[in-house]
């Protein structure tokens, strides 16, 4: 630690070295820059705080019944857009800065300059503070009322505004929907007045209907299969009896007819025995005379039939009173088969038609339901657009009755009486700081560029060897004398420099007019 603070003590006595440097730098830098400070010119800051009132009491009353407006919302773009080139040469113009610039170059410039120069700062609690500085306090105070009366005017165009486009617009697309609420209505018109019967609620239970047709038509089958069944058996009896009548009867022209077949299915049939004794019921030859035997028994039955047909019934058939019973068992049976399929006949178009009908039916159902969805959309759309415009209305309404943003200012713009800069004062103290910062500075750099030993631990420390002793140097009165003069004119060189910043300081503090300062600054300025 002791060798630290040796070596900082090395540098400040190496700096101190130099010390008359160190006050050349620091005198020129703070002297110049008092009096370029000095004649820095004055500015004048005016500056307006505004209230926008954003609450009114119509805004609880009127909930969902009038468009409540994004005020606070609006205001922040209103502080961003107040910066626009037509809103400054506005500004300008109702300050009058017009009459300042003769081209259009200087309009452009003092545009610009305008932008960086005007502050709308603020927004919490819908308070805002507009700020303005220029060398004339007027001036100052009248671009402060000029950017006031923009600011207000803006916020007001823009809110009407608004509300006569959206009117419009609501307007237009009432017009736009009414027609196509019209046509809605009249295609559903048209459409039920086309499908009378068969939308929807007019089928009076149509699918229960088919359900009970189809029920019925399956009973009918099963009837009919029934009395075919029975007739079948019915004609096989009628056939065995006929058979019997002709093997016992075979005097008139149909019983010779048939006992010329019998004997030939007779022998068939032994020929058929004889052939089983050695083979099964599969074999080709027995096979054979099975089909031939059924094709003759078939040929042998449509011959009595056409003779029952004709009405000529052998005369066994007429003397048996089993074969009579049965064939009027069969013709029942006919005119039952006959009633039956007649039944089934008129069950199966009844049925084909309600199923063509619902199929129609549902046809008509989905085209219905796409006309409503489609007609429901409009309408509700419609409705929506109609309390729309009601509300825009009732919106305007208010806004004429009740502005939506009030403005109130706090405080008016002021004509500035004192400066608000430069702050000559805090100029003034760090300029004298800064330069005997600089004056150390340039003081430490000549010692490091032309060092010098000052202890005996130093000059150890640089050789490396021992240091045996050393001389101290005795001054005579004459040199003693000569170092105090030194001194003291060194310490009345900085008590003149610190005199010299009181001066400045006192003609800041008690704003003391210099005669012909004024025309200087105009001159340089």
């Amino acid at each position: 630690m002791q060798e630290q603070l040796s070596a900082i003590l090395y540098y400040v006595k190496g700096t101190l070295k130099y010390k008359w440097t160190l006050l050349a730098v620091a005198s020129l830098l703070s002297i110049s820059g008092w009096v370029f400070v000095l004649t820095m010119p004055d500015k004048y800051a005016s500056e307006a705080r505004v209230h926008v009132e954003t609450r009114t009491m119509l805004q609880p009353l009127l909930h969902g019944m009038a468009i409540q407006s994004d005020i606070r919302g609006l205001l922040r773009v209103m502080q961003m857009l107040m910066f626009t080139k037509s809103n400054i040469e506005q500004i300008i113009k109702l300050s009058d800065l017009n009459k300042t610039v003769k081209t259009e170059g200087e309009k452009l410039a003092l545009v610009a300059q305008l932008k960086k120069d005007i502050q709308i700062n603020g927004g919490v609690e819908d308070i805002f503070t507009i700020k303005y500085q220029a060398k004339d306090p007027v001036m100052a105070k009248n671009v402060v009322q000029a950017v006031l009366t923009v600011f207000s005017e803006q916020t007001q165009l823009n809110t009407s505004g608004d509300t006569t486009d959206a009117q419009r617009f609501i307007e237009n697309q009432i017009q736009d929907y009414e027609t196509r609420l019209r046509n809605a209505e009249k295609a559903r018109e048209n459409f039920q007045r086309a499908n009378l019967g068969l939308l929807p609620g007019q089928g009076g239970g149509q699918i229960g209907q088919i359900q009970e047709m189809t029920t019925a038509l399956e009973e009918a089958n099963l009837s009919l299969k029934e009395a075919i069944s029975r007739k079948e058996t019915l004609q096989e009896q009628f056939d065995e009896a006929l058979a019997s009548e002709e093997d016992e009867w075979g005097g008139d022209e149909s019983g010779g007819e048939a006992t010329e077949e019998s004997p030939q299915i007779s022998s068939l049939k032994q020929r058929r025995d004889d052939l089983l004794i050695k083979f099964t019921n599969k074999h080709p030859e027995v096979v054979h005379i099975d089909k031939t035997i059924k094709g003759l028994e078939k040929i042998r039955k449509e011959k009595l039939a056409k003779t029952d047909d004709a009405g000529l019934l052998s005369s066994a058939v007429k003397t048996n009173p089993y074969a009579q019973s049965i064939k009027i068992a069969l013709n029942e049976a006919d005119a039952n088969i006959a009633s039956i399929r007649s039944r089934v006949e008129i069950y199966q178009k009844r049925l084909e038609k309600a199923q063509e009908e619902i199929n129609t039916r549902l046809s008509v159902e989905t085209e219905m339901q796409n006309l409503n969805r489609d007609y429901s959309a409009i309408k509700s759309n419609y409705e929506n657009l109609l309390a729309s415009r009601e509300q825009a209305r009732m919106t305007e309404k208010v806004g004429d009755q009740a502005e939506a943003l009030k403005f109130k200012i706090a405080d008016p713009p002021n004509t500035p009486l004192k400066p608000s800069s430069p702050n000559r004062s805090l100029f003034y103290t760090g300029i004298l700081a800064g330069g005997t910062v600089l004056g150390l500075c340039v003081s430490f750099l000549i010692h490091l560029l032309r060092p010098t030993i000052m202890t005996p631990l130093q000059l150890r420390q640089v050789t490396g060897l021992p240091v045996l002793g050393t001389v101290s140097m005795k001054l005579n009165s004459g040199k003693v004398e000569k170092n105090r003069k030194y001194l003291a004119i060194y310490a009345a060189t900085w008590s003149g420099l610190v005199l010299i910043y009181s001066c400045f300081m006192m003609i800041d503090i008690f704003e003391i007019k210099i005669p012909g300062l004024s025309i200087l600054l105009k001159s340089i300025n």
